[in-house]
């Protein structure tokens, strides 16, 4: 079923979050002037259609103890399916992807103790044939907010209109709480999509609503809780091609580089990140569009602006796995 104003601006509205208070749809029927039950079957249509993904917490790993890095390997094709099998197995990989490169896979992998992760590269690497395993921690986050926007997503592959600000947190060292953990669990699943879907978890832990609120601000406060948002599918979105551009830039210049290529709409994820001699990319972006051309564009006119000679960018062809992060 085509999405008409309304879904769109539903979608848009929810990637942004849900307000943590105890009634949060009522902001949505003020804002797109919907009642709530036109939401909720809404809602339950775009889950059902594969639009979205999940509606749920957004989470910051780090905040929670956890250590994230992004991971790339040259897998030979005997040996693809079985390694990517590996790899997905893992809780802590929440992403993987096959791109046109030859570093073709490419993932994420999280844990708070540094022997398992040791165990698990080793693990993967073995999968792999023993390949080398590039490391490629984040040194700086210039952007890190996925927003498709649904509004303006022309369908001659327009580019969407204005960029959403990333919403960024220092990571703390916090004790958290069982009841903390609990309530992270809950979020990581679905949000009822109840009137009152606070109310819900905090009878499901066993907890007072107006506890789970004073919680999840404090979550929210100490960076761990992002937010809780909608989750889309890029290519059910309409956003059909994405594309990890990688590029060599001067150091004395990245900062500034970066901050103006994290200003672009399509731009959801920009980094430095850790090079190598044989690898010397230090500036790393995910681009979307609704299709190659759109991407290849906002590479090709970045790096020509920029006087960028050495960059690529790789297209994903398959996403081999993605989920949320979990505990």
């Amino acid at each position: 079923m085509p999405l008409d104003l309304a879904d769109k601006k539903l979608l848009n509205r929810l990637q942004i979050g849900l307000p943590l208070v105890k009634r949060p749809w009522d902001s949505f029927e003020d804002e797109l002037q919907l009642q709530y039950e036109d939401i909720r079957k809404r809602l339950e249509r775009l889950q059902q259609e594969g639009i979205i993904r999940r509606i749920g917490g957004v989470f910051n790993p780090s905040a929670l103890g956890y250590r994230g890095c992004l991971y790339a390997m040259e897998v030979d094709e005997s040996r693809f399916a079985h390694t990517a099998a590996v790899v997905n197995r893992f809780k802590g990989v929440t992403h993987n992807y096959r791109r046109r490169n030859r570093l073709n896979m490419w993932f994420t992998l999280s844990s708070r103790f540094e022997e398992d992760r040791t165990a698990i590269l080793s693990e993967i690497g073995e999968a792999a044939g023993h390949t080398g395993i590039y490391a490629f921690p984040t040194k700086r986050v210039f952007k890190l907010r996925v927003f498709l926007n649904m509004e303006e997503q022309g369908a001659d592959g327009e580019r969407s209109g204005s960029a959403s600000k990333p919403l960024l947190h220092p990571a703390t060292d916090v004790n958290w709480e069982h009841r903390d953990w609990e309530l992270i669990r809950e979020l990581q699943g679905s949000l009822p999509l109840s009137e009152l879907p606070f109310d819900e978890i905090s009878a499901r832990i066993g907890c007072e609503p107006e506890e789970v609120l004073e919680r999840l601000q404090r979550l929210h406060s100490a960076g761990a809780l992002k937010r809780i948002a909608a989750v889309l599918m890029h290519r059910q979105a309409g956003y059909t091609a994405n594309g990890l551009f990688v590029a060599e830039v001067p150091e004395e210049v990245l900062e500034k580089a970066g901050t103006r290529l994290a200003g672009h709409t399509e731009v959801s994820h920009c980094y430095e990140r850790q090079a190598y001699p044989e690898w010397p990319y230090n500036l790393y972006a995910m681009i979307h569009g609704t299709d190659e051309r759109i991407v290849r564009s906002v590479a090709e006119e970045f790096a020509l602006k920029e006087g960028i000679g050495k960059y690529e960018l790789l297209f994903s062809t398959a996403e081999l796995k993605k989920t949320s992060f979990t505990i």
